[in-house]
């Protein structure tokens, strides 16, 4: 199997963005306040640093993640970490199915069993992992040429609608603590680009999986400065720290002249679309992770018992909202960090000391 270019900027546009585009903007605000927009913004540096680790690790493996952590860490420690890297893709798709829940139950369908929603995205999801990761990458490219445009315009629009730019003063007023903070918390979620070591070796060339990740990081970084501007602006800071969900308060404001108003509906079909990719992606590197790190000759027959894992995962990972924004603020950012920025830094220094691999084909993906 092969992946284009275009194809493998749209899974990681989708790993990165659906969620950070309802959540990051909000995580930001708690430190960096009304200048939360800048730290969005500043945070494009620690993103181009995380692109040249990743190609960098790319280019001196001959070898996809995870056997890449035998080649560089050893067999021993290469299988530990590839098992603890099963669960955290686990963990992921579970923690991300779990947060559209808390959103449709709060906005959309309050009087909705839980278990409905986890049903419908599961079978979906069961339904895409079954057909292979190719028609995943297809279905992206259409996510992404209707999703990204329709984003960036329900945003413009509520603020076209609701600016008040008085409540952006002080500009750039705030401590270096407060905002190195509100940096980090931006850049965190760029670190989801870490399947990048296993899809980069679809590519015809997998040196041009740097083209890809810069599109994907600046696509991504305006949409996240201009959401968390669009809440300053329109519904202000305090205000916005209040909400769970401040984007979607922000976006049912949109409205176009008199008569066309409820534009959020447009913002929920998309952000679903987006969050279908976004447990979808994940739940598939869990599935592939298993088969390299087990020898297993396919991935496909590990969705359905995946399937009930994630499922009761979901809801046992917490009770209420309450411990969902809990898992947002103070347990999702230092696990993504480590795991999909920590060790890869380490990996990072010590492929700086070995020698270009010879150019070898490397084991494909889908061995079905």
């Amino acid at each position: 199997m092969k992946m284009t270019n275009f194809q493998l900027f749209c899974l990681l546009l989708l790993l990165i963005a659906p969620v950070a585009y309802l959540e990051t903007p909000h995580l930001i605000m708690h430190t960096a306040f009304n200048n939360s927009w800048l730290a969005a913004l500043v945070a494009i540096i620690p993103g181009l640093l995380l692109v040249y680790m990743y190609c960098h690790i790319i280019n001196k493996s001959s070898q996809p993640f995870p056997l890449l952590l035998n080649e560089h860490l050893g067999i021993a420690l290469g299988k530990i970490l590839g098992v603890a890297y099963i669960f955290l893709f686990i963990l992921v798709t579970s923690y991300t199915l779990r947060l559209f829940i808390e959103f449709m139950k709060m906005n959309v369908l309050p009087a909705t069993p839980i278990s409905v929603f986890i049903g419908v995205l599961l079978f979906i999801g069961f339904a895409a992992i079954k057909t292979g990761l190719e028609n995943i990458a297809r279905v992206s490219e259409i996510l992404v040429l209707i999703g990204v445009p329709f984003s960036y315009i329900i945003v413009i629009i509520a603020i076209a609608n609701n600016f008040h730019i008085d409540r952006l003063l002080p500009v750039g007023y705030i401590n270096y603590k407060s905002f190195g903070m509100g940096v980090l918390l931006g850049s965190y979620v760029l670190g989801k680009m870490m399947p990048v070591l296993s899809l980069a070796f679809l590519l015809d060339n997998k040196k041009e999986a740097r083209n890809a990740m810069n599109k994907a990081l600046f696509v991504h970084i305006p949409l996240t400065v201009i959401t968390a501007l669009g809440l300053v602006v329109t519904l202000g800071t305090i205000p916005s720290l209040s909400f769970t969900f401040p984007t979607f308060n922000m976006v049912r404001l949109a409205r176009v002249g008199i008569f066309v108003q409820n534009l959020d509906i447009i913002f929920i079909s998309i952000w679903i679309m987006g969050i279908f990719a976004a447990v979808t992606i994940p739940w598939f590197m869990a599935c592939f992770v298993t088969q390299k790190v087990f020898n297993l000759r396919d991935y496909r027959f590990l969705a359905a018992p995946s399937t009930l894992i994630i499922g009761i995962f979901s809801i046992t990972i917490s009770r209420n909202n309450l411990e969902t924004l809990i898992w947002s603020m103070y347990i999702i950012p230092p696990l993504y960090s480590i795991f999909f920025i920590g060790i890869p830094f380490i990996i990072f220094i010590i492929t700086l000391f070995k020698p270009y691999p010879e150019k070898t084909v490397p084991e494909p993906i889908d061995q079905s």
